[in-house]
Order: structure tokens, then sequence, then C-alpha cells
């Protein structure tokens, strides 16, 4: 229990940290093996995304999560959930509503996010009568 603590505790953390624009506390948060895969598939190292938001090409706005599920694997966690995020991407301000996977690991007793997936969750189309979404 105490594990899942600090882990949501990090996840937290790194919120605040992308949503203030802080690069040096997303730093210690995010694992130097990081792997930042972008809803537009777009994939990062971490000098490369941390370089996206130093710059203001990338500047979050808001985040919130909603069902979100995490399993802890001796030093490796695995959270899965989605994510409502605005953010500014190259001067346009654009609402990312997106399911997310991330990989966590544990470094010298700290949470680290070692790679993040998301993939847009797409508007629901109209069914035809007497037909179920699916």
């Amino acid at each position: 229990m105490e594990d899942l603590a600090a882990l949501r505790q990090a996840d937290a953390a790194r919120y605040r940290a992308m949503l203030a624009g802080d690069i040096a506390g997303l730093e210690g948060l995010l694992a130097d093996e990081l792997s930042y895969t972008h809803s537009s598939a777009l994939r990062e190292d971490k000098q490369a995304y941390l370089a996206s938001l130093r710059s203001g090409r990338v500047r979050y706005l808001q985040a919130s999560v909603r069902e979100v599920g995490q399993e802890i694997y001796n030093d490796i966690a695995v959270m899965e959930g989605k994510a409502l995020l605005v953010a500014v991407v190259d001067g346009v301000e654009r609402t990312l509503d997106n399911r997310f996977l991330s990989v966590w690991k544990r470094q010298e007793g700290a949470w680290q996010m070692l790679a993040w997936a998301s993939t847009p969750i797409p508007a629901p189309a109209a069914a035809a009568p007497g037909q179920a979404f699916q």
C-alpha cells in the first residue's frame, strides 16, 4: 500500500511539474531511459521531451486523470487510465483526451517514469438504429 501511495505521489508530482514548466523537477521524475510516445505517435527520449518543454514548443495548461489503475511488480510499476490534457503545441491550443499506459521503475527508492504511450479516445460515433456501439 505504501508503494502505491508513493507511485501516485510521483505521478501527481510529474503532472504538477508539467503544468508549472518545472524542467528541473521533471528531470528527477523521468528515467534517463525514458521513451515518451505522444498521442500523435511522435516518440521522444528524455532529452528531446524536456527540450520541447524548455523551448516552449509544448506547454501544458491543464491535466486531469481518471479511471487510473496501477500494479507494482517488484521495482517496476504499470499505470493505465485516461488523461485529459490541454496543451499549447507549436502555438496551437489542443485538447487531448487520451488513454495512456505508463511504466515506472524504482530507482534508489524513488519512482521514475520509464515509458509513456497515449492514444486519442475517439469521439462516439452515431450508431445506426438497432446497432450497438463496439
